[in-house]
C-alpha cells in the first residue's frame, strides 16, 4: 500500500511523524536519514508519467537509429522493440515494484530486443520476426517478478523492524544491508532478462523457420 502524504502534501517513505518519536527519530538520523532527503521522497504520479514519457522517447530514438544503421547495411529495415518484461507486467500490480522500488524502466536497453516488423526485414536483416507478445514468456517473467517482489518485501520488513525499533518475526536489517539487497535484486533481474534474450530469439527463429 502506498503511504499517504504528510500534512505538507509530500509523500515520504518514512513520514515526518516518525522523526517526532525519540527512539525512531534518533535511529533514522543515526543511519543518515532526514525527512526531506531525496531518497525519502516518493515521486508523484506526474513524476512517473514524465519519467516514462522520456524513456519512451529514448526508445523511439534508439529504434530509429537501429533502423537507419541496418538500412545502410542491408538496404531495408523496419524493426520494432520487443519488451522481455512486457507492458502487461509493467501496467499490472507488480509494475510499481519494478519502477518505484528498484528504479527499473521497461523501455531501457536491458529489457529490449529489436525484432523484424515485416517479412522483408526478417529476410534482409536476418532478424527474428516480432511476435507481438509471447504468452509463455509473459507467464515466466510474471512468476519471476512475483518471486523477486516477495524477496524485496522480506528485506523491507526486516529493515522496517530495525528502522522503527519494533519487534517482528524477522531479524532486523541495517540500511547498508537493505541497500545491498536492493542492488542485488536489480542486478539479478537485469541479468535474468539478458539471459532470456538469446533464448527468445532462438525460439522465435525455430518457430518461424
Amino acid at each position: 500500500m502506498r503511504p499517504t502524504p504528510d500534512a505538507d502534501g509530500v509523500t515520504r517513505v518514512f513520514p515526518r511523524e516518525l522523526w517526532d518519536d525519540p527512539k525512531i527519530g534518533k535511529f533514522l538520523q543515526e543511519v543518515g536519514f532526514a525527512p526531506d532527503d531525496a531518497r525519502n521522497i516518493l515521486p508523484t504520479a506526474d513524476d512517473y508519467i514524465a519519467l516514462f514519457a522520456e524513456a519512451r522517447k529514448r526508445l523511439d530514438e534508439r529504434t530509429e537509429a537501429f533502423n537507419r544503421e541496418m538500412t545502410m547495411r542491408h538496404g531495408y529495415c523496419r524493426a520494432l522493440p520487443f519488451l522481455v518484461i512486457d507492458h502487461t507486467i509493467w501496467d499490472g500490480e507488480h509494475g510499481a515494484f519494478l519502477y518505484a522500488q528498484l528504479k527499473l524502466i521497461g523501455f531501457d536497453d536491458w529489457n529490449v530486443l529489436m525484432l523484424a516488423a515485416d517479412v522483408r526485414t526478417k529476410e534482409a536483416c536476418d532478424l527474428a520476426g516480432h511476435p507481438g507478445t509471447i504468452p509463455a514468456v509473459t507467464q515466466v517473467m510474471t512468476e519471476r517478478v512475483v518471486q523477486w517482489r516477495r524477496r524485496y518485501e522480506v528485506a523491507l520488513e526486516a529493515f522496517g523492524v530495525t528502522a522503527t525499533g519494533g519487534q517482528g518475526i524477522t531479524q532486523g536489517m541495517t540500511r547498508e544491508q537493505f541497500d545491498a539487497e536492493q542492488d542485488d535484486l536489480r542486478r539479478e533481474i537485469v541479468d535474468n532478462v539478458g539471459w532470456m534474450k538469446p533464448r527468445i530469439i532462438s525460439e522465435l527463429l525455430r518457430i518461424q523457420g
